[in-house]
């Protein structure tokens, strides 16, 4: 799926992504983003872009696998968020608990 494809889960163009809100004894798991990044020394929840085809459920698992080497369960959607950066095709970013 190109960036510009409706997203069939949105129905309009953009860049599905999916993020992990973990919490642990009221303490929040974030990252930063190292030196040389995009967007670098920003902070951001664990998750990542879905891939053609992929259920967002699966995406973040996925992504949680990948990222911090752990096979989460995947809770509830907690809220959606859309957001464009200039001269970037909008981020359409589901965060689930």
């Amino acid at each position: 799926m190109s960036e510009q494809e409706p997203l069939p889960h949105l129905g309009r163009p953009g860049v599905l992504v999916v993020a992990a809100v973990i919490a642990l004894d009221g303490r929040i798991l974030i990252g930063q983003r190292k030196r040389g990044d995009w967007n670098e020394f920003k902070w951001e929840f664990p998750g990542g872009k879905v891939e053609s085809g992929e259920d967002p459920r699966d995406a973040l698992k996925r992504e949680l696998r990948e990222e911090l080497d752990i096979d989460a369960e995947v809770g509830d959607e907690l809220m959606r968020y859309e957001y464009q950066y200039p001269g970037k095709p909008p981020i359409h970013l589901i965060f689930s608990a």
